[in-house]
């Protein structure tokens, strides 16, 4: 074998190695995108399980004290009978629902998720809590302290059962 042949065996040699070199790099790459993609669709689910968890210490709260749950009970269709105390109680146990309500909102919005989690989550929980006397008088006091966008989620959901409920902003 000639200093030629040598130069064309090397070169050959050379070509299948950055073929196999390329072929690693592309099922390389292809697992990192695969993990990276199992990485945030968990820390999307734990973003949402963690707005569900925020409402379930809301309820938690409410059927492990039995003054809460009686304010709870009469805040919500009869509010103008609670105390004031016990209104200022009803109302943060409500804001902390709104919180959890908009923080379910958000995280589904922003993060792309099925907006069947917003369905099977927050609209069920506003239909339930938020749509009553007293969950309407809080949302009505307290709702031009969250975004638009869930100004309007909410809203729609309210005007389905009651289309007066709100003042045009």
């Amino acid at each position: 074998m000639n200093i030629m042949e040598l130069g064309a065996l090397g070169e050959l040699i050379g070509s299948v190695g950055v073929v196999v070199t390329l072929f690693y790099l592309a099922i390389q790459i292809r697992q990192n995108t695969e993990q990276q993609k199992r990485v945030e669709l968990e820390s999307r689910v734990s973003a949402v399980n963690a707005s569900a968890a925020a409402l379930r210490e809301n309820r938690k709260a409410v059927y492990q004290d039995a003054e809460l749950a009686e304010i709870f009970w009469i805040g919500m269709s009869k509010p103008e009978e609670l105390s004031e105390i016990r209104f200022l109680r009803f109302r943060i146990l409500m804001q902390n629902i709104l919180d959890g309500l908009w923080d379910v909102h958000s995280r589904t919005s922003l993060t792309d998720l099925s907006p069947e989690i917003w369905d099977s989550l927050g609209v069920k929980a506003v239909e339930r809590m938020i749509d009553s006397n007293g969950g309407r008088l809080v949302w009505t006091q307290f709702r031009s302290a969250y975004p638009p966008k869930f100004r309007f989620a909410m809203d729609t959901i309210l005007d389905r059962s009651n289309p007066e409920t709100h003042d045009a902003v």
